[in-house]
């Protein structure tokens, strides 16, 4: 009896960790516009949509995103070289390139009618950026689709102070810390 017991909690415990392997996997390589995206540990959320977080191979940029596979949405989250948060927003939709879809955007406490959410050259996918100083909530509203973040809950801070490492490399080098990129986006 014990046996049996032990075989079903070990036969459930791998099931389980099987599962949860092949929703982080897909959650992790959806829209990953070739960068290698990894959880944010600290916003890890199983089964759910936590924070991801990689860097561009170029400048090694760091950014984060969440994934949100049943509505087909990625919303990125980075920092533009004149240190204002950019938010880019990619629906998974065939499209003709360079073609509109009408969106309503809540930006912390604006709303903004009628943005554009423009078909990419790929034809495999919608693109809505915009440009903020400070984050607090998003939302984009479709006749499809409404996606929205409270960024609070996540670790934006981060970004501008991997952005003033880079541009003070130099200095933080000499004090020890190993993983600095250099400032290369002028």
């Amino acid at each position: 009896m014990l046996k049996a017991i032990s075989i079903i909690i070990i036969t459930s415990a791998i099931l389980i960790l099987s599962a949860l392997w092949q929703h982080s996997s897909s959650q992790l390589n959806y829209l990953a516009r070739n960068m290698e995206w990894s959880w944010s540990w600290l916003y890890y959320e199983p089964f759910s949509n936590g924070i991801q977080t990689a860097r561009t191979d170029d400048t090694k940029q760091l950014l984060f995103r969440r994934v949100d596979k049943n509505n087909k949405i990625a919303t990125y989250v980075d920092v533009t070289y004149t240190n204002t948060f950019e938010v880019a927003v990619i629906h998974e939709k065939n499209c003709q390139p360079k073609s509109i879809m009408s969106a309503t955007v809540k930006l912390n406490h604006r709303t903004i009618n009628n943005v554009e959410f423009v078909c990419e050259d790929n034809g495999q996918s919608y693109l809505f950026r915009t440009t903020a100083k400070k984050l607090s909530k998003f939302k984009i509203e479709t006749a499809e689709f409404s996606s929205s973040e409270d960024f609070s809950n996540w670790p934006i801070k981060e970004l501008k102070k991997d952005q003033f490492v880079q541009q003070h490399s130099n200095f933080f080098k000499n004090k020890g810390n190993e993983d600095v990129y250099e400032w290369s986006r002028d």
